[in-house]
């Protein structure tokens, strides 16, 4: 289909709408629907949260399509200029206009009057993404409806990851590869509780947090150290995908929190719950073991069994 037909001058509303499609994209049809979406030079609307992975189904399209050695140019719509629009849309390759919720009225009419109105602007094929569904900003009229069934020609909407359960362990084990590679080690076989828990999990941040998650098993080699790292530094936003990033950085240091918790409880142990020989052999001061202990909320020494040994 040329972009063209899609709309004329005295095109109206109606016909876009008639022409549009919507698919959930799953992942026993994903590869095929990508490729077949490749093949076509009609607009696409790539919608789901953030992290579910919309950039990666469009560099996707891109690489499968005739235009794969041309440009791929990524442009955020709340940064969008009109010379870097139009620029972008007169290319031979595949423009990724990414949060079209946040393209302003006067550039949606820009894309409308250059683009899919003009015969000099038909050579790059236009992809879209959203992360939440743009007919609310058509109702708030802060998107032009013709615009919204323009760019909609066809509609791929992405489940979280919370609603892929089936694919999890898959892509876990993908990650498990490339981080073994990239940090040299050997690939980790994930024990039952570690499973677990990436199934029961409800991944608030989507893909970002399952990357970051396998990376940590990997790169801490510990699995239960790293499972109660990544329990203490779970993301605390909600489950629409819009919560705080969970950072390797902030795993890495609830792990070395938890490596040393386990470390003074074993040594305190071993002491008999004697707290100053204890700071002498973990070679800090006694108002330092104090402050963690405190800061773990183990005040208390070790119960002892009545016969002198802790507990």
């Amino acid at each position: 289909m040329n972009q063209a037909s899609l709309i004329s001058s005295s095109g109206t509303i109606q016909d876009a709408k008639r022409q549009t499609k919507s698919f959930a994209l799953s992942d026993v049809y994903a590869q095929r629907a990508i490729a077949r979406i490749a093949e076509s030079d009609c607009p696409v609307l790539i919608v789901g949260e953030h992290g579910v992975g919309k950039r990666s189904i469009a560099v996707q399209i891109h690489a499968q399509s005739h235009r794969s050695r041309s440009l791929f140019t990524e442009i955020h719509s709340a940064d969008a200029d009109p010379q870097t629009l139009v620029s972008a849309l007169s290319t031979k390759g595949t423009v990724y206009l990414t949060e079209i919720g946040g393209l302003s009225l006067s550039l949606q009419e820009l894309v409308i009057s250059s683009y899919f109105r003009s015969d000099r602007m038909q050579g790059c094929h236009l992809v879209c993404s959203a992360s939440h569904d743009l007919l609310e900003e058509v109702k708030a009229w802060r998107m032009r409806e013709d615009f919204y069934y323009l760019v909609a020609v066809i509609t791929l909407r992405i489940s979280p990851l919370r609603y892929r359960k089936s694919e999890i362990l898959s892509i876990a084990d993908e990650l498990l590869t490339q981080y073994s590679k990239q940090f040299d080690r050997p690939k980790p076989v994930l024990r039952e509780e570690i499973i677990g828990y990436l199934m029961e999990h409800t991944w608030p941040e989507n893909l970002p947090e399952l990357q970051t998650a396998i990376k940590t098993f990997v790169a801490i080699g510990d699995q239960s150290i790293s499972l109660a790292a990544l329990k203490a530094a779970a993301p605390t936003g909600n489950r629409n995908g819009n919560g705080r990033p969970l950072s390797l950085k902030e795993v890495t240091r609830a792990a070395s929190i938890q490596i040393e918790r386990q470390l003074i409880s074993e040594v305190l142990i071993k002491t008999r719950g004697n707290r100053k020989r204890a700071a002498s052999e973990l070679g800090i001061s006694y108002k330092a073991l104090l402050y963690k202990l405190k800061r773990d909320g183990t005040e208390r020494p070790p119960a002892s069994n009545g016969n002198g040994v802790a507990l």
